[in-house]
């Protein structure tokens, strides 16, 4: 199983659903987990409880048997992240060296 946790800043104006459903499609695209267009990524669901996160959750098996494929996966996410923030409004977050 992947998770993932996205939350904006406490500063930053509360996303509408369909926002939020943007920001689980894009990451997880970045993630290799669930590549725009592609029928047979692994499955996933977004859970939004609160509002200023979601927790992305999805199988590690691809609906064709194989596995995903996560490698650099940290980087994509990263540069997905800076272009969510950007398209958004958000505030920018701090990259972790």
């Amino acid at each position: 199983m992947w998770h993932c946790t996205t939350l904006t800043a406490r500063t930053d104006r509360p996303l509408a659903d369909v926002e939020w459903a943007h920001v689980a499609v894009l990451l997880l695209d970045a993630a290799g987990i669930a590549p725009l267009g592609d029928v047979e990524a692994c499955r996933w669901i977004a859970l939004r409880h609160a509002r200023d996160h979601i927790h992305l959750v999805a199988t590690l098996a691809r609906q064709d048997g194989r596995r995903p494929n996560l490698r650099g996966n940290y980087y994509r996410i990263r540069d997905t992240c800076d272009q969510i923030e950007n398209e958004l409004g958000l505030s920018p977050t701090q990259r972790v060296r």
